[in-house]
């Protein structure tokens, strides 16, 4: 086992157990703000650029029949919302930018509804602003030599992930990340024979509940690979080095993870549309485990196969200090339908779970971010569900997304299984979901959608495990129906009606829930 901890800041003692910020992180709201406002003109300055901006303005609410998600005495609520919203996407000779974000206010937030019954009269956190924040953008401050980027987000997710889903609408068991990256990348053709590339990225991760605590990474990249055409086989070295700071909370000391490797890979062209890889190298770790060993060699072999441009698929196995890493990813694209799927076992951190990736925003991305599966969803429920604490996780995921597009209707399937085991104390947990939704225009002005969600939850705790919150199993279904009606050419109004039952072995876990939601947007 190893570990590296450091003293309890002093300024910690002064902080309390509700939602607050740490020292490192007092404004990370308007950090965000000006990160977002700095990229936007470093992307693109005095650069002849196209833009594309999308402005809008919802007002609305729902009214739910239980309001406390409560398993009996349910008490019924009206709650009014409105959500400023815009999308930008700017794109010139030398420099991008791409923005999505959006932030809801409900009126429950600042109400004066106590629950006596229910799990939402056991936690606390209410909001009555949520935000959800994509950006990044990226400048080549030298030609063919230097790149600068930036990016950042802000979403809200699950407190507790047992508990009940409090997410987008203003209720209890929540926590909002706001999160940055600044980077710079170099990379340089070598000799005609070769590509060096070299970046480095400082990150900030701030979380409004305090029992997670904010956290700073500093993280190094390294590559040297043949450039492709040169033959049949290619080869490459490369390596990372990521140290991540956490603050102290009331809940643990301050303390520090360091991951880093070193790999040499090699790949073999056989045929076009066949490719067979491998690499091996070594990696040092320092993190508090249960594990004797916790780094080590490794390595990795597959195949790679691309019949055609519209195919891609990517299998292999491996092995790391944990056991065996099998791998599976594969693409399909259509005119009409698209296609992912992979399988994956490897480490990850919940801070990469919890928050989010804003490189990976793409607005003509069918599975990719906006404000809300459907028209008229409320904000919320962003991130993936995974461990309380900043311990390692051994994460097992499968992942499958399906679309297909025909002239006036569209369906989306979708399925994730993510099992997950805590570094420091073995505690594990699964959290399961599979879901369709189906959309289809009526008409010019009139469409309809239409959903069904499942979501299981398990969790087992070790004796002295972190935080508690586990062994609370749950299923949980979601239907919904909605109407969307063009109100001329700038708003368009939404009416949607959504049912939701959980079953768990946790008494205050068991709840069923009614609710409407009015919403009408406008775009100027």
């Amino acid at each position: 086992m190893k570990q590296r901890q450091e003293p309890v800041s002093k300024l910690s003692g002064a902080l309390g157990c509700a939602a607050s910020s740490y020292p490192v992180a007092q404004w990370p709201q308007a950090r965000l703000l000006a990160l977002t406002a700095v990229g936007a003109l470093l992307a693109l300055p005095t650069q002849a650029a196209e833009w594309d901006t999308d402005v809008g303005m919802s007002v609305g609410g729902y009214y739910s029949d239980n309001i406390c998600l409560a398993p009996n005495d349910k008490e019924g609520k009206a709650v009014a919302t409105a959500r400023p919203d815009i999308s930008v996407t700017g794109s010139g000779a030398r420099g991008n930018v791409n923005l999505q974000a959006a932030v809801e206010y409900n009126s429950l937030g600042d109400s004066d509804l106590e629950c006596e019954t229910g799990q939402a009269s056991q936690l606390s956190n209410r909001k009555s602003f949520i935000p959800s924040v994509r950006f990044n953008s990226d400048y080549e401050l030298v030609e063919d030599w230097l790149r600068l980027d930036a990016a950042a987000s802000a979403r809200e997710n699950s407190l507790n992930p047992f508990g009940p889903p409090g997410t987008g609408n203003g209720r209890d068991n929540t926590n909002i990340v706001y999160d940055y990256t600044v980077g710079a990348l170099l990379q340089r053709r070598l000799a005609q024979t070769a590509n060096l590339r070299l970046r480095y990225a400082y990150n900030e991760q701030f979380n409004d509940a305090d029992i997670y605590g904010n956290s700073a990474e500093d993280r190094v990249e390294f590559d040297l690979d043949t450039l492709p055409g040169q033959g049949r086989l290619s080869a490459g070295l490369g390596g990372q080095y990521s140290k991540i700071n956490y603050e102290a909370t009331d809940f643990q000391p301050a303390f520090d993870n360091e991951l880093s490797n070193a790999e040499f890979r090699l790949a073999f062209q056989v045929l076009d549309s066949w490719q067979i890889n491998g690499l091996a190298g070594e990696e040092w770790n320092e993190f508090t485990s249960q594990r004797d060993d916790i780094d080590g060699s490794y390595w990795d072999v597959g195949i790679r196969w691309t019949p055609n441009p519209r195919v891609e698929v990517n299998v292999g196995t491996g092995e790391r200090f944990f056991g065996s890493t099998p791998r599976a990813d594969i693409r399909y694209r259509h005119k009409r339908s698209e296609l992912s799927a992979s399988y994956v076992r490897t480490l990850t951190l919940p801070r990469t779970l919890r928050g989010s990736d804003a490189s990976l925003v793409d607005p003509s991305d069918p599975f990719g971010p906006g404000f809300g599966e459907l028209p008229g969803d409320l904000l919320g429920n962003e991130g993936q569900p995974t461990f309380i604490g900043n311990s390692p996780v051994l994460d097992e995921r499968f992942e499958l997304r399906y679309r297909f597009e025909a002239r006036r209707s569209s369906v989306t399937l979708s399925a994730s299984d993510s099992r997950q085991q805590r570094a420091d104390d073995g505690s594990e947990a699964t959290f399961s979901e599979a879901g369709v939704t189906f959309t289809r225009s009526l008409s010019s002005t009139l469409s309809a959608n239409a959903r069904l969600r499942w979501y299981e939850r398990e969790g087992q705790e070790v004796d002295g495990g972190n935080f508690g919150g586990f062994g609370q199993d749950s299923e949980t279904w979601v239907a919904g129906l909605g109407l969307t009606r063009r109100l001329g050419n700038d708003t368009t109004l939404t009416l949607a009606y959504q049912f939701l039952t959980q079953e768990s072995d946790f008494a205050l876990n068991n709840y069923d829930e009614n609710r409407v939601t009015f919403n009408v947007r406008h775009a100027f």
